[in-house]
């Protein structure tokens, strides 16, 4: 493609500053945002990010074979060379601006439902994905666990909501395979660093919001401010989706669109009544907006998911899907990695193992709530807290297990940059001096001895690290690690040495 200086006007309009293009003509064959990923005649855009500032970078891109720079900073630009660039007010629209275009995407070509809160975003977007292709429509899923269209994985999320950049490609990936329904997870850091940039939701659905992020965002306020601005992305007929029994609706008022809500609450749109569980299902029934009494039956236990079943109901609703449908996909899906994730070895030993991604109290507590309710015996708990994170709901996430568990492992999370020993005496600090506990910083060690305590009748339960594969470790140290497979391992080597 070549691109002329009015047509960077036109693409960029009102945006630009100042700009030297040495040429009439500018070929680009892609637009980049990581200066090692460009290649000959891409765009380079120089985004000041959170930890680094891609201005620094410029040299290196250019060295890549980068045709022309786009900047904010004018002043970074190198001295000692002449070069292609244009320095605009706002980065975050410009990189939005110039990718839609060039790839000619429209918002408006497709029904973009967005899912936002602490908790059960993942498993609500996926849900909904699954009930969509079940249905015979094409779907495409961006959530913190896999980016798939339709039943096909496209690539590792490295993020739980991608950049400017590949959002676009993901965009337009999805129109070549005609899938015109986009299901993302959306965080508070996507909403803060503007990576949804030019989008628009005809759905936008808050499980709740609880304390989280609190590394990154200065207070609880800023953090729910932050949440609740996503609203200024709805589409004109947009509609919003809360969850009644963990939100306030007054908190929603402000947006002047269609509200619909749900929860145990007789006030709610979509009320929940009725339910019983046990480790391997749960069964409740649903009063809708209609005052139709639907009956539902899932593999997903807890309440929690039973939040995120009816969550998922209302927007394939919304979509036009029938309920028998939704019914019938919401008894298929079996969840995904680390969400609440049986063993099925485990219950060979005559205990339940279950893998979980809380790593927040308001999580744990939940989980915990679940497990109680699953079982007679005890329940035993491997659980840490992550590094280069909120510092101050580790001694709460303590003071939650202590209430909830029997048997307390502490353990190592992914500690990242920080002193894994600091974490664990932060967390410390909550934990009840009189429970039967352990400190076992090893992972491995500590899920090796929880399973080796259990008992028949017994819940083991390894939280904090879900489905992740890696446990980080300061400098970028990645150790392959995953709780499941892990935990798979050690119950097989329970299981030989009864054997002998």
């Amino acid at each position: 493609m070549k691109l002329k200086a009015n047509d960077f006007k036109l693409l960029l309009e009102g945006n630009i500053k100042s700009f030297s293009l040495n040429g009439e003509e500018i070929i680009v064959e892609g637009i980049k945002d990581n200066s090692s990923e460009v290649k000959n005649n891409d765009i380079f855009i120089a985004v000041k990010g959170h930890k680094a500032d891609g201005h620094d970078y410029i040299n290196y891109a250019l060295g890549n074979g980068a045709s022309l720079i786009i900047a904010e900073n004018e002043d970074k630009l190198p001295k000692d060379k002449l070069i292609n660039y244009i320095i605009v007010k706002d980065i975050k629209k410009a990189t939005a601006d110039l990718v839609y275009s060039l790839n000619n995407i429209s918002i408006d070509d497709f029904s973009i439902v967005g899912v936002t809160g602490t908790n059960g975003k993942s498993t609500s977007v996926s849900l909904v994905h699954h009930i969509l292709t079940e249905s015979g429509l094409n779907s495409t899923l961006i959530s913190t666990v896999e980016i798939k269209i339709n039943n096909q994985i496209i690539k590792q999320p490295r993020n739980t909501t991608p950049g400017i950049l590949e959002i676009a490609e993901l965009l337009k990936l999805s129109s070549e395979s005609n899938s015109k329904i986009i299901n993302i997870e959306v965080s508070s850091h996507a909403i803060d660093q503007r990576r949804i940039e030019n989008l628009k939701f005809d759905i936008i659905s808050y499980t709740n919001i609880t304390r989280d992020h609190l590394d990154y965002h200065k207070n609880f306020e800023d953090y729910k401010k932050t949440k609740l601005s996503l609203m200024n992305f709805l589409k004109e007929n947009g509609k919003i989706i809360i969850n009644i029994d963990k939100l306030n609706k007054k908190d929603f008022y402000s947006s002047n669109k269609a509200l619909i809500t749900y929860g145990f609450d007789e006030s709610a749109d979509y009320v929940i009544k009725n339910f019983e569980q046990n480790i391997h299902q749960v069964k409740f029934t649903m009063k809708t907006i209609d005052n139709e009494f639907v009956e539902i039956v899932s593999p997903l236990v807890g309440k929690f998911n039973i939040y995120n079943i009816v969550n998922a109901f209302i927007i394939a609703k919304l979509l036009g899907i029938e309920t028998e449908l939704i019914i019938k996909a919401v008894s298929s899906f079996k969840g995904i990695p680390g969400r609440f994730q049986l063993v099925p070895s485990s219950k060979s030993l005559g205990f339940n193992c279950v893998i979980d991604f809380s790593h927040t109290p308001d999580a744990l507590e939940q989980v915990l709530s679940t497990a109680a309710s699953l079982t007679d015996g005890r329940i035993i708990i491997v659980f840490g807290a992550g590094g280069n994170a909120d510092q101050g709901k580790r001694k709460i996430m303590g003071e939650v297990v202590s209430q909830k568990a029997d048997v307390i492992i502490l353990t190592n999370d992914d500690p990242k940059d920080e002193d894994p020993q600091k974490i664990i005496e932060d967390v410390l600090e909550g934990i009840d001096q009189t429970k039967q506990f352990l400190v076992i910083p090893d992972r491995k060690t500590a899920i090796e001895a929880a399973l080796s305590f259990a008992n028949k009748g017994d819940i083991v339960l390894i939280t904090g690290r879900g489905h992740e594969q890696f446990q980080l470790f300061a400098n970028g140290k990645k150790v392959k690690f995953n709780d499941y497979e892990v935990a798979t391992k050690c119950i097989e080597t329970i299981k030989r040495g009864l054997r002998r």
